[in-house]
């Protein structure tokens, strides 16, 4: 494996004798941050009053799809029933099959939405009544066609807000490399405390794991990326420029991943083009766990949420209990990664993911929902959003 280190990349982008003009130098050093295509970027609540979104449900829709999701595909669409009430349904159209055949991620980043939603509605005057599947029994068939939650905003004056809700603006999930100590277990009393997950369980693994764990992660890395149809899923999400970004605005990216400056310009210009045959060329792949396993190798501490069942109910729950997870670690100063791969159940990754849960310990009929590794970094890139309009379903459109 090729090492994407500092000293080889500076190496080959030297022997390119690529040369910046101030134009491109300031563009690789930005960063895209109006999350919710608003006017104040990526502050949810600021971008509703100023979109002159006057009914509440759509503020807080607006507030709930900053949520984390899987490969950021923002699979949610929402039936507006009145000025205070939704139903949430799944995307089928943004399903990701081959990396998440039962759809238990993507039911994951339904929870998601509805903690964030949930917290964020507390600051707007209201508190979220959630139904859980509303219409009944939920199955693999109803995805898409049965609502996953029903939304019920009720007003309270006398309402606080909730800790978390003050930091929705300022969450991302960080993907580069961390500074700071390890995690110890007073730091992650205080994050539980902060968090106070309701549904799963969270647990801290001990520092001497960690050569296990990474070793783990990094193989999984490696199944995902070496598997041509789970590395093209990747592909297919991945936007290659600013342009992209902007225009798609979902997926994954350079920027998503923690590469900015020149590094990022170099990649983008001359390491990464476009299309089937860059992609899954041996270069990249090895470019790409290269980058990997340094941001493994930086993780200050590997913390995931296991639920005692695993059925489409402990995906969404779980979800829940990941959003405040986030929201904690971001108030006290820390930023998570997702380490998905691992957990992932195509067969080709059965192997090692029992063999993670073997490490972790897992009793019968348990299942490790989330998995993240955690620390600090000054890196922040604000994944982007699509526009609110384009996720209610055609009879509420005129109503926003």
């Amino acid at each position: 494996m090729e090492s994407f280190s500092r000293k080889s990349f500076l190496k080959r982008a030297i022997g390119v004798g690529a040369v910046l003009t101030v134009s491109e130098f300031l563009e690789a050093c930005s960063t895209v941050t109006d999350r919710n295509f608003g006017p104040k970027g990526n502050d949810p609540y600021a971008n509703s009053e100023s979109m002159k979104y006057d009914r509440p449900i759509f503020k807080a829709l607006n507030v709930g799809i900053t949520a984390p999701n899987p490969h950021n595909v923002q699979p949610w669409k929402f039936e507006i029933l009145d000025d205070h009430s939704a139903n949430l349904y799944v995307d089928e159209n943004r399903l990701l099959l081959d990396t998440d055949p039962p759809t238990r991620q993507v039911h994951i980043g339904q929870g998601t939405f509805l903690e964030t939603l949930a917290i964020g509605s507390t600051r707007l005057g209201y508190k979220a009544e959630i139904e859980m599947f509303p219409k009944g029994k939920y199955e693999t068939k109803d995805i898409g066609k049965k609502p996953v939650a029903k939304i019920r905003l009720l007003p309270d004056a006398g309402i606080s807000a909730d800790p978390l809700a003050e930091f929705i603006p300022l969450r991302a999930t960080v993907r580069g490399e961390y500074h700071g100590s390890v995690l110890n277990e007073t730091e992650f009393s205080t994050l539980l405390k902060d968090a106070k997950p309701n549904f799963s369980r969270a647990v801290m693994m001990g520092i001497s794991d960690f050569p296990k764990v990474k070793k783990a992660v990094y193989s999984a890395m490696e199944v995902e990326t070496n598997t041509y149809q789970t590395y093209e899923e990747s592909r297919i999400w991945f936007r290659y420029n600013d342009e992209e970004i902007n225009r798609e605005r979902d997926g994954l990216s350079l920027r998503g991943s923690g590469v900015s400056g020149l590094k990022y310009f170099f990649v983008r210009n001359f390491f990464l083009s476009p299309g089937k045959e860059s992609w899954h060329s041996e270069g990249n792949r090895s470019a790409g766990l290269g980058m990997f396993a340094d941001q493994v190798e930086s993780s200050k501490g590997f913390v995931y949420l296991v639920t005692k069942q695993n059925r489409f109910l402990d995906w969404v729950l779980a979800g829940r209990d990941y959003a405040r997870l986030q929201l904690a670690a971001t108030k006290n100063g820390y930023v998570v990664h997702p380490l998905s791969q691992i957990l992932q159940e195509y067969h080709q990754m059965d192997s090692l993911r029992k063999e993670f849960e073997t490490i972790a310990g897992l009793k019968p009929g348990e299942k490790v929902q989330m998995l993240v590794r955690i620390g600090k970094s000054d890196y922040k890139f604000f994944s982007p959003r699509r526009e609110l309009e384009k996720m209610i379903l055609p009879a509420g459109k005129k109503t926003i």
